[in-house]
């Protein structure tokens, strides 16, 4: 098995593992419990749009970094690597990003803060192992990092 295809296995199992976060946001969508409150302008339900929202774009990022994970070697550059990098941080960081300022803003249980802290160490570590292969000369031009 070739350094990328480890890599790529540990970020398939990182993304399948945090499957069930992004099933709990789709979850949300519908649920009562996540209403807002009355007096709201936007209307009780807007919490469900931005769940569906959140929702697609994980979706989004989620195939982006797999395409480039899987696409052909003169796709994997520097610069793929790199945007990889910045959409995994996008969606790992509001995982934590919010606890300092909010308690609400933590996950909602030991069990959640596992999942994420699994996900995210999974993928990110698939990411950082793949760098040699987004950064290595193809077709003899070398890639600058």
């Amino acid at each position: 098995m070739t350094q990328l295809n480890i890599a790529r296995a540990l970020l398939v199992f990182g993304f399948l593992y945090g499957l069930t976060s992004l099933l709990a946001t789709f979850n949300h969508i519908g649920d009562p419990a996540y209403l807002v409150q009355a007096e709201f302008g936007g209307g009780q339900a807007h919490s469900w749009y931005h769940a569906l929202r959140e929702a697609f774009g994980d979706i989004a990022t989620l195939v982006i970094v797999l395409f480039l994970f899987f696409a052909d070697a003169k796709v994997r550059q520097p610069v793929t690597w790199w945007i990889c990098l910045v959409l995994l941080i996008g969606y790992y960081l509001p995982y934590w990003a919010g606890m300092p300022f909010l308690d609400e803003l933590a996950a909602p249980s030991l069990q959640a803060e596992l999942n994420h802290i699994i996900q995210a160490a999974f993928a990110l570590a698939g990411l950082f192992f793949s760098k040699k292969d987004f950064f290595k000369p193809v077709n003899g031009n070398e890639q600058a990092a």
